[in-house]
């Protein structure tokens, strides 16, 4: 005789709604392809790794539910520090200009700005460190940038979170990562529209150099930790392609040739002409495309602005120093290749600026004299 033993209703619902769960928490999760996470539950949120292969992530972006939490893992297997800040939509560029600012700190608190800019971050790893943060999704959708803010990396080492419950766009029309194509010069396709700035690694610069390229096919290297103009160069700008894969060993690729190199770490001197001042940078400000950068010389703001002359193959320098200067100086490493335009007179290499009440004004065209050697 066969028994039949019918299943109670609480025995078969239980199974049942158990696979429901954890196919409903799979679909709604669901990441691109290649993208690394877990299915997570009430208790353990779904993780999401990153790993940072050079001056990138491996995983420029991932889809966040509205309210949702997760766990983001960064795992730094590069040779260099990384950290992660994820920032409000559109202040990724705001946050990185802030972070460029406590290089002049003492503390200078994993180069995370403090501004309510910030959402989360995970602090700067040393290599072969990781460290995990609960990120919980606003229920608005929107696009949270993530980047590392160490300086000179924010350029390039980029990426979205996408808080949506819809579909992310298609990769490669994607414009909130970096892009596939690392090269940035005129004259190519691809290549940037120029007037354009990087802040990335520069060859003959410090860790806080900031490439622009502007009309005319000039370009110039300025550095932020010393507060100056580097060197400029004519024809295309610049190249990130070795840049972007590397730990930080490969610089920028200058796609040009460099026509002026300032030799003289400070040029500017203020109350007397053998003081170097101490340099802070403050940020920058864009208009019509090309920067104005601000920062302080023994506390004298300072604001210098950098276009093209109006002679070709020509620069010429705005700098601004309000409120009043007791004495100021400029060192100049070649006396044929810079001009300046300002009330004073030469002594040697310096030239001594009339001071001119609450703000001092002067410019410096600095021009290309290798046509005229021999």
């Amino acid at each position: 005789m066969r028994i039949l033993i019918k299943p109670s209703s609480r025995q078969v619902r239980g199974p049942v709604l158990l696979m429901l769960m954890l196919l409903a928490n799979f679909f709604s999760s669901a990441a691109e392809p290649g993208t690394r996470t877990s299915v997570g539950s009430q208790d353990q949120p779904r993780e999401i790794v990153l790993k940072t292969p050079g001056l990138m992530y491996d995983q420029p972006r991932f889809k966040v539910n509205p309210g949702e939490t997760v766990k983001i893992t960064l795992e730094n297997i590069d040779e260099m520090s990384h950290n992660l800040v994820i920032t409000k939509p559109g202040a990724r560029e705001k946050v990185v200009a802030l972070a460029l600012q406590l290089l002049n700190d003492a503390d200078q608190r994993d180069f995370v700005p403090q501004t309510d800019l910030v959402v989360s971050y995970i602090p700067m790893l040393e290599p072969g460190e990781k460290k995990s943060i609960l990120f919980t999704a606003p229920t608005k959708e929107g696009v949270f940038p993530f980047v590392c803010t160490f300086p000179g990396h924010g350029a390039v080492m980029y990426g979205a979170i996408y808080v949506t419950a819809g579909t992310m766009p298609p990769l490669e029309e994607d414009k909130n990562i970096p892009s596939q194509h690392n090269t940035a010069h005129a004259g190519h396709a691809g290549g940037a529209r120029l007037p354009a700035m990087y802040r990335t690694f520069m060859p003959n610069c410090g860790p806080a150099g900031i490439a622009v390229g502007m009309e005319g096919d000039l370009s110039y290297c300025w550095d932020a930790a010393q507060c100056r103009l580097r060197y400029a160069w004519k024809g295309g700008f610049i190249s990130l392609e070795k840049n972007w894969a590397s730990n930080g060993s490969k610089k920028a690729e200058i796609l040009g040739s460099v026509f002026f190199t300032d030799t003289v770490k400070a040029p500017i001197r203020i109350g007397q002409k053998d003081h170097i001042p101490k340099a802070r940078f403050k940020g920058y400000t864009m208009v019509a495309g090309y920067p104005t950068f601000h920062y302080e010389l023994d506390g004298v703001a300072v604001s210098e602005r950098i276009t093209p002359a109006a002679e070709p193959n020509s620069l010429e320098r705005e700098l601004v120093f309000s409120g009043p200067v007791p004495s100021l100086w400029y060192l100049v490493s070649d006396r044929q290749s810079q001009v300046i335009d300002a009330p004073g007179a030469w002594d040697g290499d310096y030239f001594k600026i009339r001071a001119d009440g609450q703000e001092t004004v002067f410019t410096i065209v600095i021009k290309d004299n290798q046509k005229n050697e021999k």
